[in-house]
């Protein structure tokens, strides 16, 4: 689902124009029917039209799985397109086949005004979940359900079968989990609308804290627009984050909060921020006392490029690139009669493929690789940071957050606490991306054009995961009810510790 679409980091940034609708697009401003049945004819062509969109386009298709596998895969789901389906049958099938290409940053999903729709219908599962290890926690405080209850079963069907059939659904960096139950909170309700259909009461099975017996209780459905004001007020939420904060724990330990690296492409946004890494620095250097840093990027899904690298340099112990390697399939995007228009207006997509001519040239593999210009070594900052830092990390740590990460695996100074990132260790793909919309499904895709490769120590993790902590820290049900920060809590502990 589109309710929270990542926003990626790219080594070139191009702002897309925003057009009025063509008259094409105007004759297609109604919103697709879910439940509209569609010839098989369609539905093979816009599945034609995705497949050929992934094996043009996206850098890294078979990275997690062999390409053999992955065009029997498509083959077989082609075929099986042998009779009308609904649209909402053609996404439950397509999607888990998106899914296995891996990749964080390509999306697949319902046409946006579709899913506007849907959230005015009051037929989805009114209570926001937060999962800790794979159990299924309520994250909302109301007279029905306490906060923290364990919900076991919804309409019959355990939580243990729920799950399963959500999965793939999801998608992730490689074979992460940690990013999946994240996303997974945030979109509980409307996948379970997608995939176990609409109700008009949900009647669930459920353990209070500290209690043994499960007990059953009915709970009329919800709207979208309702769950989302639920949702931004659950127990869990910390309100509206800042992008970056410093603030001193103690004499010896300085806290600095980075929850996003969006903060625009405008001058202003890039200067205000260059200046507060700036007396940031300034200020923890000029205190002697400053031995210990916390750098807080649990909540950093990514942003625009270079901020993290720009970050990095006050982290650094010695010279680095942005990348070890950056490469793209094409310089040209393809299938451009099937770009959204409103997302790539007239010409946009040319301003795209010039300025990635500018950043690649072909190499004798066929591919085009990253020019020496662009990545070229940076150097630390003579006011950088040179004592203990700990990163403390999660799931939604992900894109230019799970970057940053990725650079700090070469300091030895830098220990990780918390959970998996959501984002590779190691590959992972992003840059520009094609936008296309499906002629006939109308439903929607997204696939990122540059695969890039992290400079990261040999066989630091297994291929496929996320930065792995040193110490793996998670909230336990009764400090999720409190609401404790427990990975706070460990790190500061930890600091103590390591001090006496």
């Amino acid at each position: 689902m589109k309710t929270r679409r990542l926003l990626l980091a790219v080594m070139t940034v191009v702002l897309l124009g925003i057009g009025f609708p063509t008259e094409a697009a105007k004759g297609r401003r109604t919103v697709p029917a879910l439940g509209e049945v569609l010839p098989a004819e369609k539905l093979r062509e816009d599945f034609r039209i995705l497949r050929s969109a992934l094996e043009q386009i996206h850098p890294a298709l078979y990275l997690y799985k062999p390409r053999e596998n992955l065009d029997r895969l498509f083959d077989e789901t082609a075929k099986s397109f042998d009779r009308p389906l609904t649209r909402r049958e053609f996404y439950l099938r397509v999607s888990p086949v998106v899914e296995k290409v891996k990749c964080g940053h390509t999306y697949f999903d319902l046409h946006q005004r579709l899913l506007n729709q849907m959230m005015g219908e009051a037929m989805i599962f009114p209570l926001p979940i937060f999962f800790l290890d794979q159990k299924a926690l309520v994250d909302f405080a109301s007279d029905d359900i306490p906060v923290g209850t364990e919900v076991v079963s919804i309409n019959g069907r355990a939580m243990s079968e729920i799950l399963p059939k959500m999965m793939p659904f999801i998608r992730s960096d490689g074979f992460n989990w940690t990013m999946k139950f994240r996303m997974l909170a945030d979109e509980f309700s409307m996948h379970h609308r997608l995939i176990f259909g609409k109700a008009k009461e949900f009647e669930i099975i459920y353990i209070p804290i500290g209690k043994m017996e499960p007990l059953k209780k009915t709970l009329a459905s919800i709207t979208g627009e309702e769950l989302d004001k639920r949702i931004s007020s659950r127990h869990s939420s910390r309100g509206k984050l800042k992008n970056y904060k410093f603030q001193w724990v103690d004499e010896k330990t300085g806290l600095l909060s980075v929850n996003s690296f969006d903060f625009g492409l405008r001058k202003k946004g890039r200067q205000k921020y260059r200046q507060f890494l700036k007396t940031t620095f300034a200020e923890i250097k000029a205190r002697p006392a400053a031995k210990n840093l916390i750098v807080d990027v649990r909540f950093n899904e990514g942003g625009y490029v270079g901020y993290d690298v720009l970050l990095f340099t006050y982290l650094a112990q010695k010279p680095f690139r942005d990348c070890k390697t950056a490469m793209a399939k094409t310089l040209d995007i393809p299938l451009e009669k099937y770009l959204d228009k409103k997302e790539f207006s007239k010409g946009v997509e040319k301003s795209i493929e010039k300025s990635l001519v500018k950043e690649f040239k072909k190499a004798g593999d066929g591919r085009f690789h990253i020019i020496d210009e662009k990545n070229k070594i940076r150097q630390p900052k003579p006011s950088g940071f040179k004592g203990n830092i700990y990163f403390l990390i999660s799931g939604w740590t992900h894109s230019g957050g799970a970057v940053l990460c990725g650079m700090a695996l070469n300091n030895d100074n830098v220990t990780f606490i918390g959970q998996e990132t959501g984002g590779g260790h190691e590959f992972y793909t992003a840059g520009n991306m094609a936008f296309y919309t499906l002629p006939n499904t109308r439903c929607q895709l997204e696939v990122p054009m540059i695969r890039y490769q992290n400079a990261v120590p040999v066989k630091a993790f297994p291929k496929g995961s996320g930065i792995r902590p040193h110490h793996r820290v998670t909230q336990s049900q009764a400090d999720f009810i409190k609401g404790r920060d427990t990975v706070m809590e460990f790190a500061l502990d930890l600091i103590k510790k390591s001090e006496k």
